[in-house]
């Protein structure tokens, strides 16, 4: 987990668990998204929380997987760990780890595709080159044009 620059941490919650007693695998999708509002919280232009993106352009998400590797229970301690892999013309591939703080078990691994988006024209956007260069700044390393 060490090259993932941005890691956040998650609380499992009572209402996390189901009836067999580990994090119910939906919930792992809300762990994801934790982590892209902390990501995020580094690109001000692209404020998707608060609703005030830039003339209307933000980010959406097209795509969506999780591998469930071992299970998490109540009350552990889990840690999203989160990074771009890949910037096409006018999406990018975001990587997951989630792992458990304590002992670092691997307990998810997850993918997304996320679009640069005109919410206004409701059409996808080539992603420009400061924003790109943002996610190099940030990643500390090129993703080429």
């Amino acid at each position: 987990m060490s090259d993932f620059k941005i890691k956040t941490g998650i609380q499992v919650r009572f209402a996390d668990v189901d009836s067999m007693g580990h994090v119910n695998n939906a919930k792992f999708f809300t762990y994801m998204e934790q982590g892209r509002v902390a990501y995020f919280k580094h690109f001000p232009d692209l404020d998707f929380t608060q609703g005030t993106a830039s003339e209307g352009r933000s980010i959406i998400l097209a795509q969506i997987q999780c591998r469930f590797l071992s299970p998490a229970r109540l009350e552990e301690e889990l840690v999203v760990g989160l990074r771009v892999r890949e910037i096409k013309r006018s999406s990018f591939v975001m990587e997951y780890e989630i792992t458990e703080k304590k002992t670092n078990r691997l307990v998810a691994k997850g993918e997304s595709v996320q679009v640069y988006y005109d919410y206004r024209q409701e059409k996808s956007l080539e992603i420009p080159p400061a924003l790109r260069k943002k996610f190099e700044e940030l990643e500390g390393r090129s993703f080429g044009a």
